[in-house]
């Protein structure tokens, strides 16, 4: 016989034995599903529930932003973000919990803010998330 007759033989082992080729299926095993839902329940639900807080984390910072450059003093900078605040809806901070620095000339350097926010997870359990920020 040629090299083609005996490639198709299997392989005796010993006495005359034909030893099966093992090989391992494919697809999820129960281990590899336990550990997806883990990650999705553990990590991608709470990641998801704080999306809304981080939105409105960078509508706080736009609005404090805004404030910052327009303003020439501070009573102009709590106007001008609350008038943001009411247009963005931002709940969690009003003009007067901003901290305005102003130089000695009276203009404005930069304006700080610092909040907290707790997002639902689910039943019992939340997140406690700090955000704070400063736009000069």
């Amino acid at each position: 016989m040629g090299q083609m007759g005996q490639l198709g033989r299997a392989r005796s082992v010993g006495r005359g034995r034909v030893s099966p080729v093992r090989r391992r299926a494919g697809g999820f095993s129960l281990w590899t599903l336990l550990v997806v839902i883990f990650f999705v329940i553990g990590v991608a639900l709470p990641a998801l529930r704080a999306i809304p807080s981080l939105t409105e984390y960078f509508s706080v910072k736009r609005a404090a932003s805004y404030a910052k450059q327009k303003a020439t003093n501070k009573r102009e900078v709590v106007e001008y973000f609350d008038k943001q605040a009411t247009i963005d809806r931002i709940a969690v901070v009003r003009g007067e919990d901003l901290q305005i620095r102003e130089d000695e000339n009276g203009t404005i350097q930069s304006v700080d803010f610092a909040y907290r926010t707790e997002v639902p997870v689910y039943g019992p359990l939340s997140l406690l998330i700090s955000y704070s920020g400063t736009q000069h």
